[in-house]
């Protein structure tokens, strides 16, 4: 059986086909309905600059853009841009870049952070880098949405293994918590061949993202549970999205 390198993890596994076999059903029509959702409830100017940070594939950045926003969306995989970029038009980029590093100053309207992208490495220098750099990019009174796992939620079920088979592929899923983190073993069988990959993020739960956000200058403005923008509660919403402001 063969076991992915574990460090610096989600370089190997987002960039696995396998990876986009098991969350296929987080297709452009999901990505389209909870932009509009968003889109609904911030009410952006047309002329807004926004930048989707570590943006896959680019499905949410696409949705944006063909709203008729100015959309720049970058990841550190050069196989998602490189896919990604097949979707450029005169609004829409796509760029490689390492979201621990920083952004033009003072350029975006609104920064969004998808699908559970933020909290995986093990530095908690780094996470807070990742936030100064976020602020420091958005112009005065720009806006930050962060939609994360609720970690409360999946705390509540940690000892729940799960197995799935797509397409002749079988997927053998083990949440764990380990030193802060939330680990899901991720152990692959596809035909005789095996792998082993993991997920890894911090136990951010909602008090504390808000502590971090506020601590960097944000203000947390709303608290939402799932796609449709229903509020937040701690031990059923299967998400956490806040939307935050720049003071």
């Amino acid at each position: 059986m063969a076991e992915v390198e574990r460090k610096d993890w989600f370089r190997y596994w987002f960039d696995s086909p396998y990876y986009d076999l098991l969350y296929r059903e987080r297709d452009q029509k999901e990505a389209d309905m909870f932009v509009k959702k968003l889109v609904d409830f911030l009410k952006p100017a047309k002329n807004s600059f926004m930048l989707d940070l570590a943006c896959g594939k680019g499905r949410h950045a696409i949705a944006l853009s063909k709203m008729g926003f100015t959309v720049t969306g970058v990841d550190l995989s050069e196989k998602n841009i490189t896919e990604a970029k097949k979707h450029e038009a005169g609004n829409l980029d796509f760029f490689v870049h390492d979201m621990r590093k920083p952004y033009m100053a003072n350029y975006y309207d609104y920064i969004f952070n998808l699908f559970t992208s933020f909290g995986y490495f093990d530095n908690s220098r780094e996470n807070s880098a990742i936030v100064n750099h976020i602020y420091n990019a958005l112009k005065p009174s720009g806006v930050f949405v962060l939609d994360f796992v609720n970690i409360e939620k999946v705390s509540q079920c940690i000892s729940d293994s799960e197995k799935k088979e797509i397409d002749g592929v079988q997927f053998l899923i083990k949440k764990s918590i380990v030193n802060g983190f939330l680990v899901k073993d991720i152990k692959v069988i596809d035909g005789a061949m095996h792998y082993d990959f993991e997920e890894k993020v911090h136990m951010f739960t909602a008090p504390l993202l808000k502590q971090t956000f506020e601590k960097h200058g944000f203000e947390v403005m709303n608290t939402f549970g799932d796609y449709t923008l229903n509020t937040f509660n701690t031990g059923t919403s299967d998400r956490l999205i806040l939307i935050c402001k720049k003071k």
